[in-house]
Order: C-alpha cells, then structure tokens, then sequence
C-alpha cells in the first residue's frame, strides 16, 4: 500500500476534520452533483494550467503550517479517506486549477487516477509532480506501477531504479522492480530482488507466490514449493498460491495434493474475479449498497474471515443505525466461526440500535449462544417490551 505522506501531513496541519474549512467551498462537498463528477472524470490531466517558473521551488518552505494549503485539499484528503474517488477527482482539479502545479495536489491526483485504473493518465499527473518536486522522487513508486500497469516494463524498471535510489528500503518499489526484471527474460536478477522484499517484508504474500512462479520455472520445483506454501499459509484465500502449489504438486508426483489445490484455487479463482470487479466499480460508485452487499456475500462464500470483516465495516458505515444491516453483521461474522467479530457487531449491534426491537431479538438468540444468562435475559425482557402488539 502506498504512502500517505501528504495526506497524513496535510490533515495534521488543518486539523481535526469535524472543523469547518476557514473558507468554505463554493459547492458543499456532499453536494457534488453527477455532472460535476462526470466532467471531472473526462477531463485531461496534461490540460492542467502551469504555474510560473520557479512556483515550487522552495515546495518545502511553503508546505508549513505559516501557509495552509488551497482550499478544497482538505476536503479532497477527506474524500480519498472516504474512497470517493470521483468526489476527489472534483476537488483536486478545483485546486490545481487555482494553484497550478501545487504539488501534494498533483501527487494525490496521480494516485487517484491509478485507484481509477486510469494508468496513462497517473503517470501524467506524476510526471508532472516529479517536474515540480524533484527532491519528492523516492516517494513516487505508483508513477513506475503506472509504467508497469501499461505494459512498458523498460520504464518502469528506470523508475523503480529511480525510487530506490533515494529510498533504498522502498519494499513495493523493490517488488516492481523484480517483476520487470521477470519480464525482461533476468529471472536470477528478479528472485534476488525478492529476496530483498522478503528481507525487508518476511511476510510479503505476493512477493513468495512470485518467488515460487520463477523458481518453478527455473525447474527448482522443492524450493518453489516451500514459497508456494508460505504464501498459502500468509494468506489462504488468495487463489494464485493455490494455482501454483497445484502446478508444483503434480510436477513432484504429488498427484491427489495437486488435484485438490486446483479445485481450491478454481473455487477461488471465481470468487476473486467476482470482486476486483466489484472492487472497480466501488472506485466509481463508492455508496452502491448492492455492490457492498455483493462483496460482503463473496468474501463469506469463501471463508475469508478478514475480507469479510473490512467488507462490513464498509457496508455498515453507509447506514450506521441501520437494524437490518448491523443484523447481517452479526450473522456473517457468527456464521463464519469468528467470535471475536461477532462479539463486536454484537455490541455494535445493542450500541446503535437501541430502541430496535429486532436488535434485541437477534441479541437474545446470540447471548444464547454464548452461554451469558444476564445478557440473554435483558435482551429478552427489552425485545418483549419493545416489540410492536
């Protein structure tokens, strides 16, 4: 995951994000109409006005707390936090078109072109943000994802080499550079690179299905075997380890261990395309209840316990007192063995919705459950009382 260097810092100078901005935005963030966002999404990054030569030179000076940023920074920060990308879209242009080329702007704009998968587009905004704030190089790794994402594996290594140079421990600009140089035909050259991910990051999942891919083609199929189960084991819900560890398996006359790998990773495989695609339009429509319902449902067909529980917590936040919904919460997470998330939505549950007849019912079954006799009996008494003749 990225950096959030600017962000981070910049809503530490504003301040609490419940303070009103001192000058408030000509349209209310929440108010942002379809159209706005629509024009925001067509338009051309590498359209943007130029600043005067020598605006940022001294970016460092002018990002303290004596000079606030533009306004609409601070809401576009909250937007990306929020994952309404479109909305921060709006915003970022908003403010690089009333101060050209500042740069925190021009960066978060990069990143939220890639979240879009608007790879061609990032790099512009990047590549301008590295014109503007040279010094900031070692922090660009999405600009090299982007050169990756396009197929343009040359640029994307110097880039990568670019980053490391000025953050040598830089794990995901090390794991780019490694999968061009996989992709360059140095195959010796990309497992030493990840090896110094997995120095850096032992539990770095993707990066010890890769090893595995590369040594399995190298024909070194019991080392890549013991990778393959490492990123099995660090994450058993991704289907690429599961696809490997069948390919090694057979390769090493492990027929029934192989065979059963692959039905695990086919079972996988359908559930994961199920959500990037999902996850992509939730990038655009970050408040489709169905799709958030959708997600939810996936990540529970597949036992992934931790998807599961981010993918509530996305959901819940929609409607936070929403009855039916902190229900399901509960019954997911119930449903799926994992007690101490149960026991937070059940808490979450008496906590929000206390005037909820169905809440209690719901809760009265659940301390049932547990085995905690006070808890069931209030949670009755205030089912009966509250539930309708």
């Amino acid at each position: 995951m990225r950096k959030v260097f600017f962000m981070l810092a910049l809503i530490a100078r504003i301040g609490p994000v419940q303070e009103a901005p001192r000058d408030a935005p000509s349209v209310p963030v929440d108010g942002l109409h379809d159209h706005q966002k629509m024009t925001a999404l067509r338009r051309d990054p590498r359209s943007l006005p130029r600043s005067a030569e020598g605006r940022w030179k001294n970016f460092e000076r002018t990002t303290t707390a004596a000079e606030p940023p533009p306004e609409g920074m601070r809401e576009a920060a909250i937007a990306i936090r929020e994952r309404d990308l479109p909305r921060a879209l709006v915003l970022l242009y908003g403010v690089l078109d009333s101060e050209p080329d500042y740069p925190p702007g021009l960066y978060e704009m990069g990143v939220v072109y890639f979240r879009l998968q608007r790879y061609g587009d990032a790099a512009a905004a990047l590549e301008r943000f590295l014109a503007v704030a040279p010094a900031r190089v070692g922090e660009t790794r999405v600009l090299g994802h982007s050169y990756y994402s396009v197929g343009d594996y040359t640029r994307a290594k110097a880039h990568y080499e670019r980053v490391l140079a000025a953050a040598p421990r830089e794990v995901e600009a090390l794991r780019g550079l490694a999968l061009c140089e996989m992709h360059l035909g140095e195959a010796q050259k990309a497992l030493d690179f990840l090896g110094r991910v997995l120095e850096l990051e032992p539990r770095h999942t993707d990066s010890w299905a890769w090893k595995a891919q590369l040594l399995f083609d190298l024909d070194r199929s019991q080392e890549a075997l013991v990778a393959a189960e490492r990123a099995r084991d660090l994450d058993p819900w991704q289907p690429r380890p599961w696809f490997l560890l069948g390919r090694i398996l057979l390769d090493l006359g492990r027929e029934k261990d192989g065979l059963a790998a692959q039905v695990r990773y086919r079972n996988l495989a359908a559930a994961a395309q199920d959500v990037v695609s999902i996850e992509s339009r939730l990038e655009y429509l970050p408040h489709e209840m169905p799709l958030l319902t959708r997600l939810v449902e996936l990540h529970r067909s597949t036992g992934n316990v931790p998807a599961a529980r981010k993918a509530l917590v996305r959901l819940v936040r929609e409607r936070p007192t929403d009855v039916d919904l902190r229900i399901l919460a509960l019954d997911v997470l119930e449903g799926m063995g994992d007690a101490e998330g149960a026991r937070v939505a059940a808490q979450a549950l008496q906590q929000r919705c206390t005037e909820e007849w169905k809440a209690w019912q719901r809760l009265e079954r659940y301390y049932a459950r547990t085995g905690e006799k006070l808890q069931r009996v209030e949670a009755g008494e205030r089912f009966r009382r509250l539930k309708p003749d």
